[in-house]
């Protein structure tokens, strides 16, 4: 019987244990989830479709490429990113634009090259495309994400909107951009910029990503554009990358 109880007695403690152990994997368990729920939460992609996937024949969210000049196309192990050719002939380009903005449907036709690359639409108007606009809140500071390749660098805008007091609609306001250092013409690379449009210019309320490629005349590729916000130490590590000085709201006057 001595036995007996001592062997329960073991096991009353193994189980003890054990449930302790549990409780403590669960305690874990549970703050590794809440704080992977924050951070989610604090750097949401505040770009619908940020990485063209979402959308059956065109991205949504995302102006309609031409197939001119701007494309989405399938990269394996990447999934639908973004395509530009700025060495198409500039002539052939804008008459395409125009009809293309008359019949969306309409097949593109086969691109021409002009033996000159001055004779490319890269050398004046380039090539575009815009996400749908997004709020802007006060005060905010944001981070622009791009993955890149190419033989040089293109610009990567974020445009920036207010309600004309008049017109009563969305006017041009406030611009920054972002400019790939170093690019590769054949292996991704991620760049990223800090910026606030409401820090000098506070009637700003909406927001699009522009991609643009120009010159010179090339093949330009665009995936995962991201939108974030960030804390105020987070801007200020992104701006001494730049080596820029952080913008400052003005002061109210009394």
């Amino acid at each position: 019987m001595f036995v007996v109880n001592v062997v329960r007695h073991v096991l009353e403690l193994d189980m003890k244990k054990s449930n302790y152990i549990l409780n403590i994997a669960f305690l874990f368990a549970t703050a590794f989830l809440v704080m992977s729920a924050l951070i989610a939460a604090e750097h949401e992609n505040l770009i619908k479709n940020g990485n063209f996937d979402k959308g059956e024949k065109t991205p949504d969210n995302w102006e309609k490429a031409n197939g001119l000049t701007s494309f989405y196309i399938n990269e394996e192990g990447r999934g639908r990113i973004v395509k530009m050719d700025s060495k198409v002939d500039r002539k052939q380009a804008l008459d395409w634009m125009k009809k293309f903005k008359e019949d969306p449907d309409a097949v593109p036709p086969k691109p021409e090259y002009p033996k000159n690359d001055l004779g490319s639409i890269g050398s004046q108007e380039g090539v575009m495309l815009d996400s749908d606009l997004i709020d802007v809140k006060p005060g905010q500071n944001y981070k622009l994400t791009v993955d890149y390749k190419g033989p040089s660098a293109p610009i990567v805008f974020i445009k920036g909107f207010m309600m004309h007091p008049l017109r009563k609609e969305l006017s041009d306001r406030y611009q920054t951009r972002l400019v790939p250092e170093n690019p590769d013409k054949d292996n991704w690379k991620t760049y990223s910029i800090g910026f606030n449009p409401t820090a000098k210019l506070q009637d700003v309320i909406k927001m699009k990503v522009r991609i643009y490629a120009y010159w010179p005349a090339g093949t330009y590729y665009f995936d995962n554009i991201k939108v974030e916000e960030i804390t105020a130490e987070e801007m200020e590590e992104l701006l001494k990358q730049r080596s820029v000085v952080p913008e400052k709201a003005p002061k109210k006057k009394d």
